[in-house]
């Protein structure tokens, strides 16, 4: 029987999947078609991340008229991309084992069908839902979705920018940043997790821990 004390939320790009490369590659590429570079270093690219993808798109000067144009162009790309990202070592074991204890869920900007179709090659068992960019943009709202459904839990975001970690927060759940993913350390330590890991195994002796 599962404990449902504690309520596990995880992003999936940089804590799941290795997969800034493409990632990068295709976002970029995207908006270099419709005529908008200002994007293409990595470090505008990760400037992104410090808060709400679209919402920093936005700020970035790309014009918000054609977010849609953009996303049909995007997506189909990293849907095809996604097939060839695997998971960093040592995840697929630890959700395996977190979700053997609490209700385990994916809270992501990437394509739902695509997280659901990474999960299904890689034989991770055990997410209960995943929640896309296509479901709704906002991860602050899609926290607050799934903390509806199991309300007398603590919830907790894994996440590995500093914008996963103010949206955690805003969300009212724990917040815990992992430095294998796209932030460096030092950017994620400006953001005030409230926890910060270093390899799978600590997030899940972190987790388990009663």
């Amino acid at each position: 029987m599962k404990m449902t004390k504690k309520l596990i939320l995880f992003d999936f790009d940089g804590v799941i999947a290795n997969s800034f490369e493409v990632f990068f590659r295709e976002f970029t590429s995207a908006c270099t078609e419709m005529g908008f570079d200002r994007l293409n270093s990595k470090e505008a690219f990760l400037n992104l991340f410090e808060g709400n993808l679209l919402f920093n798109v936005i700020k970035a000067g790309f014009p918000p008229w054609k977010l849609r144009e953009l996303f049909h162009r995007f997506q189909p790309r990293i849907a095809k991309a996604n097939d060839s990202v695997s998971s960093f070592e040592g995840i697929n074991e630890m959700l395996s084992k977190l979700s053997a204890e609490y209700p385990v869920y994916i809270v992501s900007s990437n394509l739902t069908e695509a997280v659901q179709k990474f999960l299904v090659r890689e034989q991770v068992d055990g997410i209960q839902d995943v929640l896309g960019a296509d479901i709704e943009t906002s991860k602050v709202k899609k926290i607050k979705r799934v903390w509806k459904k199991h309300p007398q839990a603590i919830a907790y975001y894994i996440g590995d920018t500093s914008g996963d970690v103010y949206e955690g927060k805003e969300a009212g759940a724990i917040t815990i940043a992992v430095t294998w993913g796209w932030h460096e350390k030092e950017r994620l330590i400006r953001a005030k997790p409230h926890h910060l890991v270093h390899t799978p195994k600590e997030l899940e002796q972190l987790l388990l821990k009663r």
